[in-house]
C-alpha cells in the first residue's frame, strides 16, 4: 500500500516530491503525515484531517443548506453582509481545529453518510479503491469522499489521490457551470427573440382580427340597406333606378310565364280527358259493333248480326289470329292488359315492351324475332325506339305496324288486318311498314 501511485502535475512516485507545490494545500498534503495511523482500524476526525483538506470536504460533502443548519444549531453570529463564500471559509477555518462546530460538522457527516461510511469500513483496504473508483464513475462522489478521507485503513497516497480528483472535479464542475451559464444566457436571449416575435404575431393577428371585424360589419351594413327599400331618406341613385326597373321587368316576365304554365296545365288536363272519353267511347264500340245492312241474296256478313257476332265470339273469332304472336311496343302500361286479353281471345300470344322506358331496348332484337308482326304506337314511344324497332323489323322481315293512338279500337282494327293479310303458312315470310290511323 506504501507504493500506491497518485499522480502530481504529471509525476508519481518519488519524483513527486520533488514538484514545487502550487499552494498551501498541496505543500500540506505532500508534507509528511502528522497522523501516522495509516493502516490502523477506526476513523479520523474531522479536525485530524491534514491541512488543505477541509476544503474540499466541506464543499464536497455539505450543501449550503446544510451550512444554514448548522449555523443554527452552533448559534453562530454571521455578518449580515456575509455570502456563501464568506460561510463557507468559516467551516472551513472552524472544521480545521477542536471545537463545538468542528464536532457537529463531524456529527452531521456522519449521519448524512452513513450507509457509505459502514460500506466502506466492511471493505477489505484492496477493494477500497475499486468502491472509489465506481463512485467517480457513477458522479455520487461525496459519501464516499468523506468515508474514504475519514477511513484510517486507507492510505495516505490513495487519500491524495482522492483529494486530487475532486479538487479536479471541481475544476471540471466550474468549467461545466460556466459553459450551462453562457447557454443559458444564449437560451435566455432566443427566447426573449422568440417572445418579441410572438408578441409581433400577436399584435398584427389582432390587428387583422380587427380589420375583418370592421370588413364584416360594413359589409353587413351594406347589406342590410341593400335589402330594405329605400323609400324615406336621400332619393334613389340612378344605379338604384336601374336596378328597379329590371326586378320590375323580371317580375313581370315571371308571372307571365305563370299564366302560360297554368293555362298549359289546363289544356293537357282537358286533353287528358277527351283522349280518356274517346277511348271509352272506341272500347265500348269494339266491344258492341253496329249490324250493317244486309243485302238481298247476300251471304251473312261475318262479323255483322246478334247471332253472327255471337258465333264469331264462340267460336271462329277464337282462331283469328292462330297462334300468331304479336309484339306491342310502348303505349300505355295500363292499357297493356286489355290489348293482351284481346289477342288472348282471338287464339294469339301478345308480347309486350315498354319501349326502353323500364325495360332495356337490347331485349328487343330477341322479342321481334319470335312474333309474326309488331305494333307501336307513335305517340306513346321514343323516336330513337321508333327507329331501332324500323331496323330490327326489316333484319327479320317482320310485318310493323304503326299506330296513332294507343287506345284499344286502334289496335283490335290492326290485329283483325293482321290476321287477315298473314295466313299462318306465309307468316314468317312477309315483310311490310304500315302506317295506320
Amino acid at each position: 500500500m506504501d507504493d500506491f501511485p497518485f499522480p502530481v502535475l504529471g509525476r508519481t512516485g518519488p519524483a513527486a516530491m520533488e514538484a514545487p507545490p502550487a499552494d498551501a494545500a498541496v505543500r500540506a498534503l505532500l508534507a509528511p503525515s502528522c497522523v501516522g495511523e495509516d493502516g490502523l482500524p477506526g476513523r479520523y476526525r474531522i479536525w485530524e484531517l491534514e491541512a488543505g483538506t477541509h476544503c474540499s470536504v466541506i464543499g464536497t460533502c455539505l450543501s449550503l443548506e446544510d451550512l444554514h443548519r448548522l449555523i443554527r444549531k452552533a448559534n453562530a453570529t454571521i455578518a449580515p453582509d456575509a455570502d456563501d463564500h464568506d460561510i463557507h471559509g468559516y467551516f472551513v477555518t472552524q472544521a480545521a481545529r477542536r471545537s463545538m462546530v468542528s464536532k457537529l460538522i463531524h456529527k452531521t457527516l456522519d449521519r448524512k453518510y452513513a450507509p457509505q461510511i459502514a460500506r466502506l469500513r466492511a471493505c477489505p483496504p484492496d477493494e477500497v479503491w475499486a468502491l472509489w473508483r465506481q463512485a467517480m464513475t457513477s458522479g455520487d462522489v461525496a459519501g464516499p469522499y468523506w468515508a474514504l478521507m475519514t477511513l484510517k485503513a486507507a492510505p495516505r497516497p490513495m487519500r491524495i489521490r482522492a483529494y486530487n480528483e475532486i479538487h479536479m472535479l471541481s475544476h471540471l464542475m466550474g468549467k461545466s457551470s460556466r459553459d450551462d451559464i453562457k447557454r443559458i444566457r444564449q437560451l435566455e436571449a432566443a427566447h426573449a427573440e422568440i417572445a418579441q416575435k410572438l408578441e409581433r404575431t400577436r399584435v398584427r393577428a389582432e390587428t387583422t382580427i380587427r380589420e375583418r371585424d370592421d370588413r364584416i360589419r360594413e359589409l353587413e351594413a351594406r347589406l342590410a340597406a341593400a335589402t330594405t327599400l329605400p323609400r324615406s331618406g336621400s332619393a334613389p341613385t340612378g344605379s338604384d333606378r336601374k336596378q328597379d326597373v329590371r326586378m320590375d321587368r323580371l317580375r313581370a316576365r315571371f308571372a307571365t310565364l305563370e299564366r302560360c304554365l297554368e293555362a298549359e296545365r289546363a289544356r293537357a288536363r282537358s286533353a287528358e280527358h277527351r283522349l280518356s272519353a274517346r277511348e271509352a267511347e272506341r272500347d265500348h264500340e269494339v266491344q258492341a259493333p253496329p249490324l250493317p245492312a244486309a243485302s238481298p241474296g247476300a251471304p251473312p256478313d261475318p262479323d255483322g248480326g246478334q247471332g253472327g257476332g255471337s258465333q264469331r265470339d264462340g267460336g271462329q273469332r277464337d282462331e283469328l289470329l292462330a297462334g300468331r304472336a304479336v309484339l306491342y311496343v310502348g303505349g300505355y302500361r295500363e292499357v297493356t292488359p286489355r290489348l293482351r286479353a284481346h289477342v288472348e281471345r282471338r287464339g294469339g300470344t301478345f308480347l309486350y315492351h315498354d319501349g326502353g322506358i323500364e325495360m332495356q331496348t337490347t331485349r328487343l332484337s330477341g322479342l321481334v324475332s319470335q312474333v309474326n308482326a309488331v305494333l307501336c304506337p307513335v305517340g306513346c314511344v321514343s323516336h330513337d325506339a321508333c327507329m331501332h324497332l324500323k331496323r330490327l323489323c326489316k333484319r327479320y322481315g317482320k310485318r310493323l305496324v304503326l299506330l296513332r293512338s294507343a287506345g284499344l279500337s286502334g289496335f283490335a282494327s290492326a290485329v283483325a288486318e293482321i290476321a287477315s293479310n298473314l295466313p299462318t303458312g306465309d307468316a314468317q315470310g312477309r315483310s311490310a311498314l304500315a302506317s295506320r290511323e
